[in-house]
């Protein structure tokens, strides 16, 4: 009878773990994701290069890029997102971010 509820309480476990990966995979930026997002920052930096924001902006950049690199889209994207949105260009979509 231990046995039984033992693996129930551990097959249910599993289920939710599951489930959790699959949504977190669904949502998850690409390397893709990172390319556009770098080139939509690089232009909005280019454009706005009087802006006070400006070391801001390049700080998140290279924040983006830093994480891009290293495999972690999803903050590279956040980054990236965030440099928009100090520049005042908060074209983004959520699901870029």
């Amino acid at each position: 009878m231990r046995n039984l509820k033992t693996a129930a309480a551990a097959a249910i476990c599993a289920g939710i773990g599951l489930f959790a990966i699959s949504a977190t995979a669904a949502n998850a930026a690409t390397v893709a994701d990172c390319l556009h997002s770098a080139r939509q920052v690089r232009e909005a930096i280019s454009n706005n290069q009087n802006s006070a924001k400006l070391d801001d902006a390049q700080r998140q950049q290279r924040y983006g890029r830093e994480f891009c690199n290293t495999g972690f889209y999803d903050k590279g994207t956040a980054h990236y997102a965030e440099a928009l949105r100090i520049l005042g260009d908060d074209s983004m979509s959520v699901s870029q971010r």
